[in-house]
């Protein structure tokens, strides 16, 4: 039974010329059986792709497996090309959101310890001036020339706390201001009578009362803040309650 480029089946024997001829047959009915096996066989898909489908093809609720990776534009592409489609087209996504909502130069706080994605540590470092033409244009030589010609320095913001500019704030976003606390100022009578409390102390009551011309009688007072709060004392410097995280700055969108 012969097939043809078509795709079409046809009966290679014609039954009723061989039973004019005295051929022996088994039924007087093969033509027809056969041309309904030929019309069956018709445009089934072969192997080589010799026929091309007409219709959809219905898989009853099964899949097709192990299929190789598409590569010309009409050809299936499998779940695993798919998946990374998708994971491609996310992070595009995910990365146009990002660049439309962080500009260069902003600041953020985080728990990562080391520079990442376009994200540097404001720890001082030197960076490129050409890797980084954006940044360098926004903060030039304020934080550092780094080596003076290819680099420059990124704000070095370790044990700083960042505060809004303007106000009583440093003057500029390169300056780093001092710490400091308002002075504490106070009196005490040269004769002293009465209580003494808060900051204040009687370092040393006198045993006589006072006598003019002579020492006796005259008391002794000491200043401690720590005895108003224990607040006073417990550092060196000023020191908020904190905890520590590092400042990124964005070097590039």
């Amino acid at each position: 039974m012969p097939f043809d480029s078509e795709g079409v089946f046809s009966r290679l024997h014609n039954w009723e010329d061989d039973r004019i001829n005295d051929i022996d047959i088994m039924s007087d009915r093969h033509d027809e059986e056969d041309d309904n096996f030929a019309d069956g066989l018709s445009q089934c898909l072969l192997r080589n792709g010799q026929v091309a489908m007409n219709g959809n093809l219905h898989m009853g609720g099964f899949q097709i497996k192990n299929v190789a990776e598409g590569q010309a534009v009409h050809d299936v592409a499998t779940k695993g090309q798919l998946n990374s489609v998708q994971t491609t087209l996310q992070t595009a996504i995910d990365e146009a959101a990002t660049s439309a909502s962080v500009f260069v130069g902003d600041i953020k706080t985080s728990l990562q310890t080391a520079n990442h994605g376009n994200w540097l540590l404001c720890n001082g470092q030197a960076v490129s001036r050409t890797t980084y033409a954006d940044l360098f244009a926004l903060l030039g030589e304020n934080f550092g020339a780094g080596d003076g010609s290819t680099t420059f320095n990124l704000p070095d913001y370790r044990g700083k706390f960042l505060r809004g500019l303007g106000g009583d704030s440093a003057a500029d976003m390169a300056t780093t201001q001092a710490e400091g606390l308002p002075n504490i100022t106070g009196h005490v009578g040269m004769f002293v009578r009465g209580t003494i409390d808060g900051a204040f102390a009687v370092a040393n009551q006198p045993s006589t009362p006072y006598s003019a011309g002579s020492t006796a009688g005259c008391w002794n007072t000491s200043f401690d803040a720590s005895r108003s709060s224990s607040v006073y004392g417990a550092s060196s410097h000023v020191t908020p309650i904190n905890q520590a995280v590092n400042y990124f700055i964005r070097a590039k969108v």
